[in-house]
């Protein structure tokens, strides 16, 4: 607990965690791991926070970091980074064919152009002669 002033006190607690969203709970896969069909397309999350293990797999397997350096990235307890890494031990093709599928799709909505702006009216504007 932090003592703020002389009559105030703040206490700390950890991520917001909701039981439920439109009345469907969330499911408990494994420790500190949810699932639910409105968050990140029901793919696995960590508890309380919209982060995809497949988020932290990837910083670990393409980035390089260390748990330390991905708690601090994401910041993220390490207990929560160690909880989706143990999960992914434990469903490693799962996880693996996740992170293949969001590569493709992101390479088909980047050929696509998805998200990029459409030349504006004035640039196709031929030059006065």
């Amino acid at each position: 607990m932090d003592s703020i002033g002389k009559d105030k006190t703040i206490e700390r607690r950890g991520p917001n965690v909701r039981d439920h969203i439109d009345g469907v709970k969330f499911r408990t896969l494994a420790p500190g791991i949810t699932t639910h069909p409105l968050v990140r397309g029901g793919r696995p999350c960590i508890e309380g926070t919209g982060l995809k293990v497949t988020d932290v797999v990837a910083a670990k397997k393409y980035q390089k970091m260390v748990p330390a350096e991905i708690a601090n990235y994401f910041e993220i307890q390490l207990s929560m980074v160690e909880d989706a890494l143990r999960y992914y031990a434990a469903h490693a093709d799962y996880i693996d064919t996740d992170i293949q599928l969001d590569s493709l799709n992101h390479n088909q909505l980047a050929e696509a152009r998805y998200g990029t702006r459409p030349d504006s009216l004035l640039s196709r504007r031929k030059p006065a002669s």
